[in-house]
């Protein structure tokens, strides 16, 4: 007999399920292109809206600037970005790409997007629409909702036998 889940616990299982089915296939994409998704959102964002500091970039893509450095450490060294320091305050350090990163970021951000149009085609406007709202709104509450430690109930622990 199967234990019928909070709807809560429901729609994480099936959006984690989604989110694994979706990463695989623009997994493909990007390894076409022979960049890592990481890179590939860098490469996007510096097109996009231009030059921009480590930490500008870190908060659009929603991760710590130590997680990006060795993304953007393997663009420079590909050549498609460049850091440059500013002379006043040598700490501040933009980011820019580089011919080659335009290109590179013109070629795959085409091909990246239609992949997309083709994983969403099951949804009609309005559902897509009606989805996006309910994201929005579940991180909207999730970036201002500081993590707390869950303290499992009783009847989720499992006793442990220490020898």
């Amino acid at each position: 007999m199967s234990q019928q889940r909070p709807p809560q616990t429901a729609a994480w299982i099936a959006l984690d399920r989604v989110h694994s089915l979706m990463s695989r296939q623009i997994q493909a994409t990007m390894t076409e292109h022979d960049v890592t998704r990481p890179q590939y959102s860098v490469l996007r964002l510096l097109l996009e809206e231009g030059e921009q500091t480590a930490n500008a970039l870190s908060s659009h893509m929603g991760v710590t600037p130590g997680n990006l450095t060795g993304v953007i450490d393997r663009l420079e060294a590909a050549g498609l970005v460049q850091r440059e320091r500013d002379p006043q305050d040598r700490r501040c350090v933009t980011l820019r790409l580089t011919e080659a990163g335009s290109e590179k970021a013109r070629s795959i951000i085409p091909s990246t997007r239609g992949r997309v149009e083709r994983l969403f085609a099951a949804l009609n406007p309005q559902e897509l629409e009606a989805f996006r709202g309910s994201l929005k709104k579940l991180e909207a509450a999730l970036d201002t909702e500081e993590v707390q430690p869950v303290q499992p109930q009783a009847a989720d622990v499992e006793t442990a036998v220490v020898s």
